[in-house]
């Protein structure tokens, strides 16, 4: 037998003999700490078949009122209406690491569960001194973690409110809610024939939004004002007049009680228990709670209403352009004749009035009165007579007076008065739309992402162009296509890319 295949054979049968893989040792479980093992054992108690999730909720949160902890959880977490219960070892472990930090004021950003476990935690009084307590914990929460993921603003401001109300806070602060500014604005316009017109469109604009965003008003804006307020006092007397309800009732509605759920979508516990109870916010506005049902007698807008204001300011918009030749008519928002009828005469009134002001209007060009002074100074030096010259006796023959000079060499007015500027030429357009070529130019270069950095070193200006792209195609879209940033709506970015090509 070969050697070589001998030793081969050796080998084999002594050093490689087969043998089973070992199973690896399993890795030793994570400690949890003792009080958050406390908090799960409610979760698998006796009466776990009966209790409610609130319940838990507050039982578990009282416990781990206090809790700290500094274990680095860099994984997520999607759970709507998190609680205590609805979160893993390591993720309840992260969330208290997180609220940790947070209580001492290093507000970091975390996945959106924690942060509605922390809002839950304070509208149930949990880890809170007093209900004051907990609503300046609840503002400084929105005010600084807002910025950072603004998804929690529309809820949080809303149960701000309901924080106030169900715990019974100083009214005060509900001052600058959007429902308490709405309420005020509505009370202006309800004795809109008493209150002047400054408090009128403060009262307007606590209502609607959408004057800052019209071009027209910004260049006529004292003009729109007073046609406004005009038109508001006359079609609140028309309705007085002529029906049933008020302008303030047309437009927003009659005060009437419906039942309303507080911290709505919100996991709350009625820690209160309230049965019997009632807040008022104003002597019209009241919320009172009976048999644990809650009721709110507030201002109900009757269906299609919320836009009412809106089209009113909008058809007073669209006609004034016309009586003032603005050159940017835009669609009325109304048909009715009477309406119509009566948003012209003021505008007309409005136009007449500046008109008959421009009349009586004297302006002085004062670069013409060093001239005039001028001329006087060689007049009396001509009508000086020298000391030194013999007078005869006698009456002195006197030289004729000179001769007047022509008006329009006295004349005060400036040349710019004297003749009106020619009208400036229509922009070109710009593809096929209405665009200026460049208004379609900056439009392509936020679309398409290119560099909008011409506009400056060409000698335009930003806000001009932008401003002419939204008024341009607000007919098309009505609403602004382009934000401040300036930044495209996202909602408008396929439509427009119908309308300019790259």
């Amino acid at each position: 037998m070969d050697p070589r295949k001998a030793a081969a054979e050796w080998l084999y049968n002594t050093v490689f003999k087969e043998e089973a893989i070992r199973p690896r040792a399993p890795k030793p479980a994570e400690r949890v700490p003792q009080v958050i093992r406390a908090a799960r054992s409610l979760e698998t108690g006796i009466h776990q078949s009966w209790q409610s999730r609130e319940s838990l909720f507050m039982k578990q949160g009282k416990l781990l009122a206090g809790y700290e902890d500094d274990y680095e959880y860099g994984g997520g977490v999607q759970c709507y209406y998190p609680t205590y219960q609805s979160l893993t070892d390591r993720q309840l472990r992260g969330y208290f690491s997180w609220r940790t930090k947070l209580r001492r004021g290093d507000v970091r950003e975390a996945p959106l569960s924690f942060a509605f476990l922390y809002i839950y935690e304070l509208i149930n009084q949990i880890g809170v001194v007093d209900p004051m307590d907990g609503y300046r914990r609840l503002a400084r929460f929105r005010d600084a973690y807002g910025q950072i993921d603004s998804h929690i603003l529309s809820y949080l401001n809303r149960w701000l409110s309901d924080y106030v109300i169900y715990y019974g806070l100083d009214r005060e602060l509900l001052s600058d809610t959007p429902q308490a500014v709405r309420e005020r604005s509505v009370a202006v316009l309800e004795r809109v024939q008493e209150r002047d017109a400054a408090g009128i469109m403060d009262a307007v604009k606590g209502l609607s939004g959408w004057l800052e965003r019209s071009k027209f008003y910004g260049a006529y804006r004292d003009d729109m004002d007073t046609v406004i307020v005009r038109v508001l006092r006359r079609v609140s007397a028309h309705y007085a007049a002529r029906c049933k309800k008020t302008m303030a009732e047309q437009y927003f509605g009659s005060y009437s009680q419906c039942q309303v759920s507080l911290f709505d979508t919100a996991v709350f516990c009625d820690p209160l228990k309230r049965r019997s109870y009632e807040y008022a916010v104003d002597e019209r506005w009241v919320y009172s709670c009976k048999n644990g049902l809650w009721f709110a007698q507030r201002r109900a807008a009757p269906p299609g209403s919320g836009g009412k204001l809106d089209d009113l300011l909008k058809t007073i918009d669209s006609v004034m352009r016309q009586e003032f030749d603005y050159g940017h008519p835009v669609k009325s928002k109304t048909e009715t004749k009477w309406l119509l009828r009566l948003i012209q005469e003021e505008a007309q009134k409005r136009l007449a009035e500046k008109k008959a002001a421009e009349e009586r209007k004297i302006t002085i060009d004062y670069g013409r009165l060093t001239k005039i002074r001028q001329d006087a100074a060689m007049t009396q030096e001509k009508l000086i007579v020298d000391e030194e010259m013999d007078i005869p006796e006698g009456p002195v023959p006197r030289e004729p007076a000179p001769r007047e000079q022509e008006p329009e060499q006295l004349s005060l007015l400036t040349p710019a008065q004297a003749e009106p500027a020619p009208a400036a030429p229509p922009a070109a357009q710009g593809g096929d739309t209405p665009l200026s070529p460049l208004e379609y130019r900056l439009l392509q270069c936020l679309l398409y992402g290119g560099d909008t950095g011409w506009v400056q070193a060409e000698g335009h200006l930003l806000s001009v162009l932008v401003d002419g792209v939204n008024e341009k195609l607000y007919d098309t879209f009505l609403d602004t296509v382009i934000d401040d940033g300036p930044q495209l709506i996202d909602d408008y970015i396929d439509d427009l890319k119908e309308m300019v090509r790259p």
